[in-house]
C-alpha cells in the first residue's frame, strides 16, 4: 500500500491540475483510497493497526508538497470562510428587570426620604468625579467608601450608610446579588432625582466594584474654587464636555446651596446663575447662595449660551441632566462608553 494516509503521491497531484477544486477532490480520493486500504491491511491481525512509518524519502516530498496544497485549499475555499471572526461576547449595559426594578424602588424609597436626596445624589457624583480617561481608571466603582475621610467627601458617611441600609434591605429579592454596591450608589443618585420631581433615569446595572480597601486616585475632584477654565479641563479629563458639564452642574439645585427649594429638582439653579444673586451687597445671606465654582460659569463664553438654553427650557435640562448622568455613572465601565 501506500507509506502514508495522505500519500506524497496525492498531495503532488494538487499541484498539477489547474482547477484548485479538482486539485482538492483528487488529494481527498486518495487519502479516503489510502485509508481504506490500511484498515483492511491491518484488520487480519490481532493487534491494532499501525500506519507505516514514512522514509526519509517520502518525509521531504511531503514538505515540499505541503504549501501547494495550501495555495489550493486557501482558492477553493472562501476567504470569508476561513478568516471568519469568532461572535463577539455579549457586553454592555443591561436594565435591570422588573423584579429586581420594583425590589429596588421599594428599598430605595424606605432609605432615602427628601431630607436625604442631596446627600445622595452627592455621594454619585464623588464617587464617579475619580474618573481620569487618560489614566482609564477610578470612576463609579463604589470605592467612595474607602474615601470618606477625604476633605471634599466631608459630609458622606451618611450616604454611604444609605447605601449599606438599601442592600441589607434587598436581603431575599429577586435584586440581591444582581444589583452590586456600585449599582446601588448610581441608582440612589437616580432615585433622589425622581423623587424630588426631576427626570426618571433608566440606569443599567452590572457595575463592577473596587476591590477591598482600594482606593481611586486622590486629587481629581473638582475644587469648590476652582475657576471655568479649571472646571472644564477637569470635565474634558473624564470625557465630559461642557454641555455635560453644565448639565450636570445642575444637581446642585438639591441641598443648601440656596438655588430655589432644596428638596426641588428643577431649573431654578440656572434662573440663579444669570441673575448672580451673591453680587446683591444689600443682602448680607446672598453671598453664601451657591458656590464660587458655581458663579464662575455664567461669565464663562462657552458655559453661558447653555446656561440661557436650560433657564428657559426646563424639559431640555431634564433630557440632558438624564443622558448626562447615565453617561457620568459608566465612567470606567468597560464597554459602556
Amino acid at each position: 500500500m501506500s507509506t502514508s494516509v495522505l500519500s506524497h503521491r496525492s498531495l503532488s497531484n494538487c499541484t498539477r491540475h489547474g482547477n484548485p477544486r479538482r486539485a482538492c477532490r483528487v488529494a481527498t480520493h486518495a487519502k479516503l483510497r489510502d485509508l481504506s486500504q490500511w484498515r483492511q491491511e491491518g484488520s487480519g491481525t490481532s493487534e491494532p493497526a499501525v500506519a507505516p512509518e514514512l522514509s526519509r524519502r517520502a518525509v521531504l516530498k511531503l514538505g515540499a508538497a505541503l504549501p501547494a496544497l495550501a495555495a489550493a485549499l486557501a482558492a477553493a475555499t472562501p476567504p470569508a470562510l476561513l478568516l471568519a471572526p469568532l461572535p463577539a461576547a455579549a457586553e454592555g449595559p443591561t436594565l435591570p428587570s422588573p423584579a429586581v426594578a420594583a425590589a429596588l424602588d421599594k428599598a430605595l424609597a424606605k432609605n432615602i426620604p427628601k431630607t436625604k436626596t442631596a446627600v445622595a445624589l452627592r455621594l454619585a457624583f464623588h464617587d464617579a468625579a475619580t474618573f481620569s480617561a487618560g489614566a482609564k481608571d477610578g470612576g463609579l466603582n463604589a470605592s467612595i467608601q474607602y474615601e470618606l475621610d477625604r476633605p471634599e467627601n466631608f459630609g458622606l458617611k451618611r450616604g454611604w450608610r444609605i447605601i449599606e441600609q438599601v442592600r441589607a434591605d434587598l436581603k431575599g429579592t429577586a435584586a440581591e446579588g444582581v444589583v452590586t454596591d456600585a449599582d446601588l450608589v448610581a441608582l440612589a443618585g437616580a432615585f433622589a432625582v425622581r423623587l424630588c420631581g426631576g427626570p426618571a433615569i433608566p440606569l443599567p446595572i452590572g457595575r463592577p466594584v473596587a476591590a477591598a480597601a482600594r482606593q481611586d486616585p486622590p486629587g481629581r475632584m473638582p475644587s469648590e474654587n476652582a475657576s471655568a477654565a479649571e472646571l472644564k479641563a477637569n470635565f474634558a479629563a473624564k470625557g465630559l464636555s461642557v454641555q455635560e458639564m453644565v448639565a450636570l452642574s445642575g444637581a446642585h439645585t438639591l441641598g443648601s446651596k440656596g438655588f430655589g427649594d432644596p428638596v426641588t429638582f428643577d431649573n431654578a439653579y440656572y434662573v440663579a446663575l444669570l441673575q448672580k444673586p451673591w453680587n446683591n451687597t444689600k443682602d448680607a445671606m446672598a453671598s453664601m447662595i451657591g458656590l464660587p465654582s458655581d458663579h464662575v460659569l455664567p461669565d464663562d463664553p462657552d458655559c453661558l449660551p447653555v446656561i440661557q438654553r436650560y433657564a428657559a427650557d426646563q424639559d431640555l435640562f431634564f433630557r440632558d441632566f438624564s443622558a448626562a448622568y447615565i453617561k457620568m455613572c459608566g465612567l470606567g465601565v468597560a464597554g459602556w462608553a
